[in-house]
């Protein structure tokens, strides 16, 4: 599909479906409130591409073979829906992605520097919002990233560097997190009710206060600790 069908069929509002959009020049594209379905985009560059409220269903962003994924540099992604995708090794560089949802997709191996979750509604009002719920992010690199209060249910984050991020008030619950870097996290607040923490060590964490676990994660929180609990 060339640029100008592509184009064409957003503003028709088609939904573009089973397309191979590789070779579409994506630089400055209009794309917002656009629908692709099973679509396919190989080592793509999203370069100020305007995607706001656009939505993505069964799409695939990664050359498999080549285990190399497409880049979000400085795009436009507010309210994008992505259900479903395959994003592994994608990169999102300076993109903007306040109140982006991500349902059961692969960010198996993705990058995310400087990726800005808020959004300003006003001179002092500032709101950080997102939802990737069941999604692999094993092995992504999210040093720094800032959720607080954001919807990460079901997801896992195994090998995920998670250096200084920022999940305070995060819903954790039901995460894979073993094995995964949180040295400095904050993590006060944050509901990590059965997820799967096996080897968090505490102390690495900036902030645990009121970090929320259930009564057989606490065993597994003192013995990383090197304290051992006798049940009497």
């Amino acid at each position: 599909m060339t640029s100008q069908k592509l184009l064409d069929a957003i503003a028709s509002g088609e939904a573009v479906e089973d397309a191979d959009l590789s070779e579409v020049d994506w630089k400055d594209a209009a794309c917002a409130e656009a629908r692709f379905v099973r679509c396919r985009f190989t080592k793509c560059r999203f370069a100020h591409t305007d995607f706001r409220g656009a939505s993505f269903e069964e799409c695939i962003f990664t050359d498999k073979a080549a285990s190399v994924g497409c880049t979000f540099a400085f795009t436009e992604m507010r309210e994008v829906r992505f259900t479903r995708c395959d994003l592994s090794f994608c990169h999102f560089d300076r993109a903007r992605v306040f109140d982006i949802q991500m349902e059961r997709c692969n960010l198996l191996g993705a990058k995310f520097s400087a990726a800005d979750f808020s959004h300003s509604f006003g001179r002092k009002v500032t709101q950080i919002k997102a939802a990737i719920r069941r999604c692999n992010l094993d092995v992504t690199n999210l040093v720094g990233i800032r959720l607080p209060q954001c919807d990460l249910t079901g997801s896992s984050f195994r090998e995920a560097d998670l250096t200084d991020a920022d999940l305070s008030g995060a819903n954790l619950r039901e995460c894979m997190l073993e094995e995964a870097e949180l040295l400095r996290a904050n993590l006060a607040n944050a509901d990590v009710r059965h997820a799967k923490i096996a080897g968090l060590n505490v102390l690495s964490l900036r902030s645990m206060k009121g970090l929320k676990v259930s009564a057989d994660q606490q065993w597994l929180l003192l013995a990383a600790l090197g304290i051992e609990v006798d049940p009497d």
